[in-house]
């Protein structure tokens, strides 16, 4: 079963019950549930190269019991068959937003995962269920194809916005070849291209221009701290109509959840200086040299969004990387298609809403709203 297929997709009913099944049950997930969702976590995923028993207890019990913002009222969920046995369990992942002055309840799907079988699907059903009935006022999920139509025929909706992601190669050919390799390209072909590709990215500037050119900054980069990144968030997103609202504790715990991802890269966190020494922007991404960096946020004031990305591609090429990714932020679209960036979707996860008040959707849908890969599954699962 594909993980994120049917997070928070099936129309509302009563926590804990089930019309799909009547020999399931949908209860709140325990932490002496872990034993059992760790072994259900292993089978699902075998063969996708995740993580080693140890570490995904680990990190499991992290993102499903240890949240700082973890809200009994809106609990991770787990279902039973009619044996007591778990055969499914759906995190959630409760954040605070807020909306022209009051408080807005979010729910973030992730980690969805349901034992193989007959009743898989109905498990699935009852857990997407008791999720969409639960006190949140948005509803946030990352699902493909067949999870955005049955989203949309219960009256969801898909942002295509925030479904969008750009990508700006900064060694051009090499990325054309390591895109190539992971279509199928004989390891042969690519080993004997490899240095014709390196010399070709070399002159590529001088020939084809500045499309290609990696910028060079006038800014200076330092480390990001939590309470740098607060403040940040605090006063750059202020402008949205929607936007997060972190506090210090939380953003430490994230922070070091996302550090410990070794598996995409090293967790750059960068502030972003300008001539007086005051921070004008930030990024946070995974540096991948060799490969494809991915950007988790990145914000500025305004003015300055531009350097700031500027400032990212050149830290990024120095690193190694060949091409640097993220998700769409409407606010940043127009300094990001300035510098060569192509804008496009992976053909598999679409950004995925439900909620039942009209000016939450309203201000996703016109992009007036400062959800970045933190609020999604993205950044929670492996």
């Amino acid at each position: 079963m594909e993980r994120r297929r049917n997070a928070g997709l099936a129309p509302a009913d009563r926590p804990g019950t089930s019309r799909a099944s009547a020999a399931s049950r949908v209860r709140p997930l325990v932490e002496r549930d872990l034993p059992d969702i760790v072994p259900l976590y292993e089978r699902i995923f075998t063969g996708r190269g995740r993580r080693a028993s140890g570490s995904a207890q680990e990190h499991l019990q992290q993102i499903l019991c240890r949240s700082p913002w973890r809200d009994d009222a809106l609990p991770s969920l787990v279902c039973e068959d009619g044996a007591g046995r778990i055969v499914g369990c759906l995190g959630v992942m409760p954040r605070r937003m807020q909306i022209g002055g009051r408080s807005v309840r979010a729910a973030i799907s992730h980690s969805f995962m349901v034992e193989p079988g007959s009743r898989a699907s109905l498990a699935a059903l009852a857990l997407a269920r008791a999720f969409l009935a639960g006190g949140q006022d948005l509803s946030i999920a990352e699902g493909g194809s067949p999870s955005r139509r049955i989203l949309e025929s219960l009256g969801g909706s898909t942002s295509l916005l925030y479904s969008l992601r750009w990508t700006r190669p900064l060694r051009p050919l090499r990325y054309v070849l390591s895109y190539l390799r992971r279509r199928g390209l004989p390891a042969a072909v690519s080993a004997a291209l490899a240095p014709v590709c390196a010399a070709a990215d070399l002159v590529a500037p001088r020939i084809v221009g500045a499309s290609v050119r990696v910028p060079r900054s006038r800014l200076t980069g330092q480390s990001l701290t939590a309470a740098d990144l607060l403040a940040c968030l605090s006063g750059i997103a202020a402008d949205r109509a929607l936007r997060p609202r972190y506090d210090g504790e939380f953003l430490a715990w994230f922070l070091d959840l996302l550090a410990a991802r070794k598996g995409r890269g090293r967790f750059e966190k960068v502030a972003v200086r300008g001539a007086p020494g005051d921070i004008v922007g930030w990024y946070l991404f995974y540096l991948n040299p060799g490969g494809i960096s991915e950007v988790v946020q990145i914000g500025a004031v305004p003015g300055f969004m531009g350097e700031v990305i500027d400032h990212l591609f050149e830290h990024a090429f120095r690193g190694g990387t060949e091409a640097v990714s993220g998700q769409m932020d409407p606010a940043a679209f127009q300094a990001l298609a300035a510098r060569g960036c192509v804008f496009h979707h992976d053909g598999v996860s679409w950004f995925l809403v439900h909620s039942r008040d009209p000016e939450v959707l309203a201000a996703i849908h016109r992009g007036d709203a400062f959800l970045t890969r933190f609020e999604g599954e993205w950044c929670i699962g492996f």
